[in-house]
């Protein structure tokens, strides 16, 4: 197989010609997310199909089955997003951290823009991807991208009047969270937020903001 390995780093000169898109992900607060994402949605990925374009470019088109609303508008009960990177025949292109949906997966996913065409098209790359996974009780529960349970989300305010020497974390770069996300380690007991509470704290945040 012919693989394009492509890192952030080394992909930021051509990428950032077409898209304008830093190769570094600046880490962001969930209130950051509402405000400036065009759509908001939970749903469950359909299908996925690869294409590569005239620039040797490929990018995979994956197509969701909307389940709820959480902001904007949207017409069509499906939603196809563009990620660059994916496999035709023998050729890989693959951007490092990218984690491009896969089919079958059910998650709540924050979408920068529906009208410009971008490297990632989730807000904060991985910030704006959530999956939701049922727990042993059927429950659905909200998890990071890295499957890790979602246990808080914090306020903008009360990010304000934490000082850097009280924050858990505070790094310029994201490490795969918006910053204000609390979730426990992947193998811990905590089950965290059911899916309808993190969508009610979305909400509410949203309610405020009005």
């Amino acid at each position: 197989m012919h693989l394009k390995t492509l890192s952030m780093w080394a992909y930021l000169f051509l990428i950032s010609i077409s898209y304008g898109h830093a190769a570094s992900v600046r880490q962001v607060t969930m209130d950051e997310m509402l405000q400036q994402c065009q759509f908001v949605f939970e749903g469950t990925v359909l299908t996925l199909e690869a294409e590569e374009n005239s620039q040797n470019r490929i990018h995979t088109y994956v197509t969701f089955e909307i389940q709820d609303i959480i902001k904007g508008e949207y017409s069509s009960s499906t939603i196809t997003l563009s990620f660059l990177g994916g496999t035709v025949g023998d050729v890989t292109m693959d951007v490092r951290d990218m984690k491009i949906p896969q089919v079958g997966e059910h998650g709540i996913y924050f979408v920068e823009s529906l009208k410009r065409s971008q490297v990632h098209p989730l807000y904060g790359w991985s910030q704006g991807h959530f999956l939701v996974q049922s727990d042993d009780t059927g429950m659905d529960r909200v998890m990071t991208s890295n499957e890790q349970p979602v246990t808080e989300v914090m306020k903008d305010n009360a990010l304000e009047q934490m000082s850097p020497s009280q924050e858990e974390t505070a790094p310029l770069l994201s490490k795969g969270a918006a910053r204000g996300i609390k979730f426990a380690l992947k193998d811990n007991d905590n089950k965290g937020l059911t899916a309808e509470e993190f969508k009610n704290i979305l909400r509410e945040k949203m309610d405020m903001d009005q």
